[in-house]
């Protein structure tokens, strides 16, 4: 269950602010109030992964703020608003990254839009903290027992040994992601992959392909068929649950 709780900047204190923060609480949303000092954005930014920035104030003080702010977007996949006047905002989005802001508004604006917003926000972020099933296909069996036993603890994981286990799988069952090994015997990943894109109920999955060959030949060969990435067998293990974490965050989180 995600909580409800924003952390809201405020460059200024004054009526503006308050009058979201009322809103904010009036619409059951638990609202930390802290001031554009990094020192304290730090102190409170573990108790909401969702912040209101009111910029405002000297130009390069924004401009601080907003950087430490897209670092929380990036390494901590916080969700961050923008408000403030017009010429406070516009400083926000000259800074590299900024563009990972969710959105910005401008003084004067629709309130209820804001509200609308956040409770997209909240939709999206339980949908991103839901555990994702992640489906292996690899005819190895040593090799599906190690990626199936790194992958449990943070995501749903199954396993499956050939690309015709694969299909019979999703025709009951629609994965989050799967991560396809593309030299099989019988049927191979192309095929595999070819299948999960014409069928009509599967072929929104996303796919990484799983390969053991580095060379230029078989990962060109792999990136014509457009899928959603590739990874080498040789990947360890903390590096594939990131990856496999920044997918889901960029396609989820990212998303508006």
């Amino acid at each position: 269950m995600v909580n409800k709780n924003i952390l809201f900047i405020e460059g200024r204190q004054g009526f503006i602010s308050q009058a979201i923060a009322n809103r904010l609480q009036q619409k059951k949303y638990s609202v930390k109030c802290v001031s554009d000092e990094i020192s304290d954005i730090t102190a409170k930014r573990n108790e909401s992964d969702v912040i209101i920035y009111y910029a405002c104030g000297a130009d390069d003080h924004i401009m601080m703020v907003t950087r430490y702010l897209t670092e929380l977007v990036l390494n901590l996949r916080k969700t961050v608003c923008v408000v403030g006047d017009p010429e406070d905002v516009a400083i926000t989005r000259t800074l590299p990254f900024s563009d990972k802001f969710y959105a910005f508004y401008e003084r004067p604006f629709d309130l209820e839009i804001l509200l609308e917003d956040i409770s997209e926000i909240f939709d999206t972020r339980m949908e991103y903290e839901r555990k994702k099933t992640v489906l292996v296909v690899d005819d190895d069996p040593d090799y599906l027992k190690i990626i199936t036993g790194w992958l449990k603890y943070n995501f749903k994981a199954e396993g499956v040994r050939s690309g015709e286990e694969a299909l019979k799988y999703l025709e009951v069952v629609r994965p989050d992601i799967i991560l396809l090994d593309y030299e099989m015997p019988d049927m191979d990943g192309y095929q595999v992959f070819d299948q999960i894109r014409k069928n009509p109920l599967t072929y929104r999955i996303p796919v990484i392909f799983l390969t053991g060959n580095n060379e230029r030949e078989p990962v060109m060969r792999i990136l014509k068929k457009k899928p959603d990435g590739y990874l080498l067998k040789t990947t360890h293990k903390d590096e594939l649950i990131d990856t496999l974490d920044r997918f889901f965050a960029e396609n989820i989180l990212g998303k508006r």
